[in-house]
């Protein structure tokens, strides 16, 4: 019988383009009645969680562009949906900053960690927040399975106990048999 050869899990580039479309799909339904809105990130409304999301992918986009990155937001406050405008073209951008894939790491801190690891925790970051964003405006579009799937191993290595509660709510308990979104969105501290 063949073998069947293993797979490589994907790069931090293609989860990035992946994270970044989906992220795209939900940002394309905000309007400016939509930023008061409640998120299930519980102490942010969309508008909040809209800054945070714009500030993560500034940094992402200076990640792929230096080896040290300040942990400090040094974005000017944009608002309405200029805010989302913002998001949208650091989207774009981000995956320019990425191609092609450069080695070599990020000291973020007293961390130095290896760029291929930034870009995959930020693409786990995009696609959560992005699925926020659905959950507040009430358009339930699910993590696309595949993407979960391949994200389901950064969660677990760097969503850890150290992150919780103050980053992450506590994981839940999933049924057997759970599809890879909701297991991903449970281990965030989600309910899918």
């Amino acid at each position: 019988m063949p073998s069947v050869p293993d797979c490589a899990p994907p790069g931090a580039v293609e989860l990035l383009e992946r994270a970044v479309a989906y992220a795209q799909s939900n940002l394309r339904l905000v309007t400016a009645d939509d930023l008061e809105r409640p998120t299930p990130c519980t102490r942010w409304r969309l508008g909040e969680l809209l800054w945070h999301l714009d500030d993560s992918l500034a940094a992402m986009g200076e990640a792929a562009q230096t080896s040290s990155l300040t942990l400090v937001p040094t974005l000017a406050p944009v608002a309405g949906l200029d805010l989302v405008e913002s998001i949208g073209q650091r989207t774009r951008g981000l995956l320019g900053h990425w191609h092609p894939p450069r080695g070599g790491g990020v000291a973020m801190g007293l961390r130095h960690l290896p760029r291929e690891v930034v870009g995959a925790v930020g693409a786990l970051e995009i696609t959560l927040h992005a699925w926020d964003v659905g959950q507040a405006l009430g358009s339930r579009r699910p993590i696309p399975p595949g993407l979960a799937a391949d994200l389901w191993p950064v969660a677990r290595r760097h969503i850890t106990a150290a992150d919780r509660p103050r980053r992450f709510a506590s994981a839940l308990t999933v049924q057997a048999g759970a599809g890879p979104a909701d297991r991903l969105l449970a281990h965030a501290g989600r309910h899918g």
